[in-house]
């Protein structure tokens, strides 16, 4: 398992991906920190070594969730995503859907969505993606 790298702002998580860090774990509010948090996830789309990101009670919401979700259409190195307890729901869930099933290069195979406001059907038809990912 690679080294985590914890940093406490979007803007760190940044100067972390550029370095090549392979497994990032985030520790501050998305409240406030939009903008960084765009252009985080803005680089995260072309990244190709990080493989685990953890924003586990980030607080993205739906609004960071749909970001998220533009970075998963195109991202090929992801393999491992927490977004436990970000008061994501079904708008934002149903972006990262959207983009995972579409992005044929996906590598994510685990996204932990507990303790957030998604219906369980979204959440099958999300963990259906995911296995598809795992059979490549």
């Amino acid at each position: 398992m690679s080294k985590v790298t914890e940093v406490k702002s979007y803007d760190e998580a940044l100067g972390a991906l550029k370095k090549g860090a392979q497994n990032v774990r985030v520790r501050t509010k998305y409240t406030g920190n939009e903008q960084s948090f765009q252009k985080f996830v803005d680089a995260l789309a072309g990244n190709k070594t990080c493989k685990i990101l953890d924003l586990w009670g980030n607080g993205i919401g739906d609004s960071g969730a749909i970001a998220i979700g533009k970075s998963l259409e195109t991202n090929e190195s992801l393999t491992n995503l927490n977004l436990r307890n970000n008061n994501i729901q079904d708008t934002g869930a149903g972006a990262i859907h959207d983009a995972i099933r579409g992005n044929k290069k996906s590598a994510l195979v685990t996204l932990t969505l507990d303790e957030n406001h998604i219906d369980r059907t979204l959440l099958d038809d999300i963990a259906a993606v995911l296995e598809r990912n795992t059979s490549l």
